[in-house]
């Protein structure tokens, strides 16, 4: 009797102390060809892996911003990893970052102001995705 009641306790409590250990939230999982792979939101930067490589990535990054009309300020790559910095019309700033995870993969992060923008991040992960 007592081993139901604490059941319930016990997995609620499992969860919320992992939950609070990760500081993660995902969003989720993308199973279409190019670019599969989950995509998580930490600290205010939502972060997706996708299946192609980091130079077709950078293009791709490239076409959704200048198609989305974001103003740059730097942009700097290599075979390893890139970043492109600038400002949204609203005077808040973004930041992409692409890495390198492996020969057909790149990891690419999008933070968008100081604490981050989920819903602007998401709509830049799309156009990305759209350029693939």
């Amino acid at each position: 009797m007592v081993k139901k009641k604490l059941t319930p306790v016990v997995l609620l409590c499992s969860l919320l102390i992992g939950l609070n250990a990760c500081g993660y939230v995902i969003i989720g999982a993308l199973t279409a060809g190019v670019g599969a792979g989950t995509y998580f939101y930490y600290q205010g930067n939502l972060k997706r892996d996708y299946e192609a490589p980091i130079e077709k990535m950078w293009e791709a990054t490239l076409q959704a911003v200048e198609e989305l009309r974001l103003s740059t300020e730097s942009k700097r790559h290599d075979a390893f990893a890139g970043e492109i910095k600038g400002m949204m019309a609203d005077d808040t700033s973004f930041q992409i970052e692409l890495r390198r995870l492996g020969n057909n993969w790149t990891e690419v992060g999008v933070r968008i102001g100081k604490f981050g923008d989920r819903t602007k991040s998401e709509a830049i992960h799309d156009m990305i995705l759209s350029k693939i």
